[in-house]
């Protein structure tokens, strides 16, 4: 297949625009030539001038919360950080059974694919429908189409039992991934101040064979203030781990998180809605972003990441650009996947937009297309592997209707649960 006729922002090494080219994808879902102008052949499918640019990739979010939508609890409103979990999050994810698993998780990758994102690391908890719950969740990612990473939220909080059956899934779902596969795993943990010394080092053992990375909020909430020295020190910490958040942190524990390579997952938009605070990118430390379950809009994500960067040094000339493109040297780094740009052997995981550029559109002032336009501008079609999930603003394989219908009939019945 050829994508042609198509304005094209390749992110990549060249930082390349072309107003007018081609993109081949190979069947393998690599992409292949790269050319400026037109392209006549079999199998060309036209752009409609519209731009070509890598889909989106969303390195931290929750998809059991998508059924939380609307939902309102009686009572006041929680006061901080800890009630906020206490009162809406730990009690959903309780309530979850197998079918909320599936349907969360299927909404809420449809509505990344209809947002452009095509890769979504996600973290999760269903204390009470842990066995298999990651099967569920790969499940959705296959009907939908998604490449993305799963792990089980590990955790005391539900007593000694629980957490080994949280440690018990993520080995169980790791065993059984192979390289290259549209879905991977990680080591999920919930976060420090909800693991003793020996559940740290019980998760370290079962991740002894599979060395995959760690996947765990870090010092969102001051609660969680000694999260680095604990998690360093329990052998949690290295270049494979995905910390979330690392708002309350020390200079040291910056230094350490630089020293150990960690992988930091920013979410401003979650962030702020708790007010828990706003992160800074600490020197030396890959620092992409994430969504924590608040939005798909990953643009959305980098926006409010960039205002929160200008109110808080009170520069407006500051700005956090490189964020979303970390995201996928995260991802190279963690599983060795090539995503996030339009170049010869990079995997055809690509969004067309319905962005025609009023002003010159120029390598030098790509940024501001995308803050100010692109952001906003209609999702067309998504490529994931080189096979179209979203195609004329449909989905191709997928009753949009008829899901929707059926989740909420989950979710009126997991509501009455709670």
């Amino acid at each position: 297949m050829i994508l042609a006729n198509a304005r094209i922002l390749a992110f990549d090494r060249a930082s390349r625009v072309f107003d007018h080219g081609s993109v081949e994808i190979l069947e393998d879902g690599s992409i292949g030539r790269i050319r400026a102008g037109d392209v006549r052949s079999g199998d060309r499918v036209d752009a409609g001038g519209r731009l070509l640019l890598p889909a989106l990739i969303n390195c931290h979010t929750h998809l059991y919360s998508t059924l939380a939508r609307g939902l309102v609890l009686p009572g006041p409103r929680p006061a901080n950080f800890p009630a906020i979990l206490k009162k809406l999050w730990w009690r959903l994810d309780r309530a979850l059974n197998p079918e909320d698993v599936y349907y969360s998780a299927l909404i809420g990758l449809m509505d990344s694919a209809r947002c452009g994102v095509a890769t979504v690391i996600d973290h999760h908890s269903s204390p009470n429908a842990c066995p298999g719950s990651l099967d569920a969740i790969e499940r959705a990612f296959q009907k939908v189409g998604l490449r993305g990473a799963a792990c089980y939220e590990t955790t005391d909080r539900n007593g000694r039992a629980s957490a080994l059956e949280g440690i018990r899934e993520n080995a169980r779902f790791l065993e059984n991934r192979r390289p290259g596969g549209l879905v991977q795993g990680m080591f999920g943990l919930h976060a420090a101040f909800t693991l003793t010394e020996r559940t740290l080092a019980a998760c370290r053992e079962a991740n002894q064979s599979f060395q995959a990375g760690f996947h765990v909020h870090v010092a969102e909430d001051p609660i969680d203030r000694a999260a680095v020295r604990r998690l360093a020190n329990a052998g949690i910490l290295d270049e494979r781990t995905l910390a979330a958040h690392c708002i309350h942190m020390t200079a040291a524990d910056r230094r350490l998180l630089a020293e150990r390579k960690v992988n930091v997952v920013q979410n401003p938009q979650s962030n702020a809605n708790n007010a828990v605070g706003v992160a800074a990118v600490a020197p030396g430390v890959l620092t992409g972003l994430g969504s924590d379950g608040f939005s798909p809009r990953m643009w959305e994500e980098l926006k409010t990441s960039l205002a929160l960067c200008r109110l808080r040094a009170r520069d407006p000339r500051a700005g956090l650009p490189d964020l979303l493109l970390n995201n996928r040297a995260i991802v190279e780094k963690i599983w060795g996947l090539d995503v996030g740009r339009i170049e010869t052997h990079a995997r055809a995981d690509l969004m067309l937009v319905d962005y025609y550029p009023p002003t010159p559109l120029r390598s030098e002032n790509l940024w501001a297309h995308l803050v100010h336009g692109i952001a906003n501008a209609p999702i067309h079609s998504l490529i994931v592997n080189g096979r179209f999930v979203i195609r004329g603003k449909q989905f191709v394989a997928l009753d949009e209707p008829r899901i929707a219908e059926r989740a909420a009939a989950q979710a009126r019945a997991l509501w009455e649960r709670l």
